[in-house]
């Protein structure tokens, strides 16, 4: 970008190409010297009077002057908070940079030599500036700023002094200056082809780092419209451990599982049409259907059949209580969400939706039913059909009468498994055995749960609670993760989320920054991340781009870290 504000329009006809030449000379010099600018300036704003204290105390020298040194002190002093210019004076930093690096390097060096009669101190301080002076610009300028530097320099001095040193005997030592020089200039120019040849390495090594990113993010995409996330989150993982193969065979495989399963059939579905047209209800029947598959596919497998929809949670990591819980919290939204679209739709005159909605949990078999070349991972078992046994009770008009319309039906293991997602208190007891119900080819049950839509409407926050939690994954805590260090400071970063909502979270040690300092950055050079500062064991900056989901790889999260360490040592009190 530097570059291209100096070279000005070069090629449009309407600055000369000398000038633009120049920018681009001006602007490398810049970038050469970028990596340690500030430092070299802070270096030269304590050296020029500490060295005036050195000449003319310590190693005392024919001449000294203190406001040569004071002037070199403040042309580098703006550069160490070059960070904090305005933004209309940033473009003006490659030239300032090449006045006070000819100010401070051959000009400086040189009067001073030529002051002190060449003698062998300032001869010897004079050759070392000057090979400094070449990794401070690019060669070229190097070249020139010493011509320029030299120059000056003798004037000054013809002009100001009874000129001992002539003319033809200063000529003779810029003749040795131009060896380191010459050799300078040589290492720079060798320096500066690598440093290109490294950023068209690391620039086509990002084009294909987001290359990929883009690729699994689109795999992910399409992975997800044809599998539930949950199942494109363990591929991926899978896939990333094991490779393609393995984990194909990894979800597909048929084992058994213990699962949450959910049933829900719509009651009314043929008295709908004698109503609305079939693309009506359709579309109701979509809208619906959509709602939990968008918010449920993290958690869980959902299928709809037609006018009933079947959804499964299991969990190979946090256990039965986590399968179970997530099972009801997702029939919880569906409740919320069938009498949200029924008071949308009731407003138009037609007919509400009902469903029969029952849960129920156990073991099933998992796995692939459909040939090799479908993926369709389903679960099936006595489980399985004892939950579609229950929703059918939900047709029984005496029980009907009690739940009312869009009730849960839940089986006593559900009920004693989900014992902490919602009381007991708040579940309708049904004595089947009473009633003289029985559940078609399970007739050893007797006793099942209800909770009425009502009652499931308001634990619709607890519910959504569960699962914007379940969907963000796991709480983050520094404790399993692997510590990193960079430029010496501590970082993490941890993979949570699934399938195209994977996202990623970093944290780095600020300890020692102010809060304050920490929050000006962020908002500066983090507006795309969520992020806090967390005192738990820390002081931690916390950063999630959960924003841009499925957008970032590995190498991506690496990078933005050590770009946020450098940008937050600048931040770090000194």
């Amino acid at each position: 970008m530097l570059v291209e504000q100096l070279a000005g329009d070069e090629g449009t006809g309407r600055d000369p190409q000398w000038l633009g030449a120049i920018g681009h000379i001006l602007a490398a010099s810049v970038q050469i010297a970028e990596p340690f600018m500030a430092a070299a300036a802070a270096l030269g704003v304590v050296a020029f009077p500490l060295f005036h204290v050195i000449w003319r105390f310590v190693f005392p020298q024919p001449y000294e002057s203190l406001a040569l040194r004071l002037i070199g002190s403040a042309l580098c002093l703006p550069i160490v908070v070059k960070d904090y210019w305005p933004q209309r004076l940033v473009k003006y930093l490659p030239i300032y940079w090449q006045v006070t690096i000819l100010y401070t390097l051959p000009f400086h060096f040189s009067y001073l030599a030529l002051a002190n009669e060449m003698n062998q101190v300032w001869v010897l301080s004079t050759v070392a500036g000057v090979f400094l002076l070449t990794f401070f610009v690019e060669w070229r300028a190097a070249i020139a700023l010493f011509a320029i530097g030299a120059g000056a320099a003798w004037f000054l001095y013809a002009a100001t002094d009874d000129t001992p040193v002539t003319l033809a005997f200063y000529l003779q030592y810029v003749v040795i200056f131009l060896f380191p020089l010459t050799f300078g200039s040589f290492i720079n120019q060798k320096l500066q082809k690598y440093r290109e040849l490294q950023s068209r390495f690391e620039k086509r090594l990002r084009h294909i780092t987001n290359s990929n990113a883009k690729m699994m993010h689109d795999q992910n995409q399409l992975l997800s419209r044809f599998l539930s996330n949950s199942i494109v989150n363990r591929l991926w993982q899978s896939q990333r451990e094991h490779g393609l193969e393995h984990a194909i065979a990894t979800i597909t495989r048929q084992e058994k599982r213990f699962c949450g399963i959910m049933q829900a059939d719509i009651r009314n579905f043929t008295k709908m049409f004698g109503h609305e047209s079939e693309m009506e209800v359709a579309q109701v029947i979509r809208h619906c259907f959509t709602e939990i598959t968008e918010v449920g596919q993290d958690l869980a497998v959902i299928k709809p059949v037609g006018d009933s929809i079947f959804v499964y949670c299991d969990d190979l990591n946090g256990g039965r209580v986590n399968a179970v819980h997530d099972i009801l919290a997702l029939a919880v939204f569906f409740v919320h969400s069938v009498e949200r679209i029924n008071r949308l739709v009731g407003g138009q005159g037609a007919t509400p939706l009902n469903f029969g909605i029952a849960v129920h949990a156990g073991e099933a078999i998992y796995g692939n039913l459909a040939s090799d070349t479908l993926i369709d991972p389903t679960i099936i078992g006595i489980h399985v059909n004892e939950t579609a046994r229950l929703e059918e009770l939900t047709k029984v008009p005496a029980l009907a009468k009690i739940i009312g319309n869009n009730a849960i039906i839940l089986s006593q293991e559900i009920a004693e498994l989900g014992r902490n997602f919602f009381p007991r208190e708040a579940l309708i007891p049904i004595d089947l055995e009473a009633m003289g119900i029985r559940v078609r080819d399970f007739g050893a049950v007797h006793r099942v749960f209800a909770l009425d839509n009502a009652a499931a409407r308001a634990y619709f926050g607890r519910a959504m609670e569960h699962i914007d939690s379940r969907r963000r994954g796991q709480p983050v805590t520094t404790g399993h993760m692997e510590v990193n260090a960079y430029h010496g400071v501590s970082y993490y970063y941890e993979m949570q989320g699934m399938g195209p909502n994977m996202s990623w979270v970093m944290l780095i040690d600020v300890s020692g920054i102010p809060p304050r300092a920490i929050h000006q950055f962020a908002q500066h050079a983090m507006q795309d991340l969520d992020y806090e500062i967390n005192h738990a064991n820390g002081p931690w900056l916390v950063a999630s781009t959960a924003r841009h989901a499925g957008e970032y790889d590995e190498t991506d999260v690496e990078a933005r870290i050590f770009r946020i360490i450098e940008g937050l040592q600048q931040a770090r009190p000194h």
